[in-house]
């Protein structure tokens, strides 16, 4: 007695779904074994050889459902979908590890560097972030003054108050005074004046930064257009 084919069809679907995390797996280890050898460890060519390693494991399963009988292939499936579940298990922890340890470096760099206000203005009203921003680390709110007359108050978080320190560090200010990105901030826990202000160039690392905060937590922003300028 034959099977249904849509019994046969769902054995073969089921198959090589189970097969296809664990290629996906040996695709990324023998992928990876093999440029650790040669000393150029490269993640596209890693992810590459992990989504061959996928396929072939599907189409192989795919295959052998198709002609083996069901018994055998049941037994293979529920061996795959276990060793799958199991690998999935373990990314998902190294990922959860990985933000922990990476959340937990930020938090470190924030509640040791100095905290500080920041303005950051451009020449252009119609720039793509904000033409004009107001930010202080110890709070974590911003003002964004965005394009079409928008004025957005937003929450920006420890890793935004520390990618904007460290961009600060290396920024060098100009006395330009018709430059078309210009910025200024202070120390507010210095006790005495520590304001820098000065013009700063295009594609800085501090403006690319301040962007990603506005544009990263637009959705939990408070916006209100303003009235516009006679």
């Amino acid at each position: 007695m034959t099977a249904k084919p849509a019994s046969r069809s769902f054995r073969i679907a089921a198959s090589a779904l189970a097969a296809a995390p664990v290629g996906f797996a040996a695709g990324a280890v023998l992928t990876g074994r093999q440029l650790a050898a040669v000393g150029e460890v490269d993640g596209f060519t890693i992810l590459s050889g992990a989504l061959l390693g996928a396929i072939a494991a599907a189409l192989f399963f795919a295959a052998a459902a198709s002609t083996l009988p069901p018994k055998p292939v049941r037994i293979a499936t529920l061996v795959c979908a276990g060793c799958s579940f199991a690998i999935l298990i373990y990314l998902a922890q190294d990922f959860v590890r990985e933000r922990l340890a990476a959340g937990a470096a930020v938090d470190a760099i924030y509640e040791a560097m100095p905290h500080y206000s920041l303005t950051l203005w451009a020449k252009d009203p119609d720039r793509r972030a904000f033409s004009r921003l107001e930010f202080r680390s110890d709070t974590g709110d911003y003002v964004a003054h965005r394009p079409g007359g928008w004025r957005c108050e937003g929450p920006g978080y420890a890793e935004h108050a520390v990618a904007v320190f460290e961009a600060m560090d290396e920024t060098e200010l100009t006395t330009d005074a018709s430059c078309s990105l210009r910025a200024s901030w202070r120390n507010i826990d210095a006790p005495t004046d520590t304001e820098r202000s000065g013009c700063v160039s295009l594609g800085n690392a501090l403006f690319a930064a301040a962007d990603e905060m506005v544009e990263g937590t637009e959705r939990k922003a408070r916006c209100r257009r303003t009235p516009a300028e006679p």
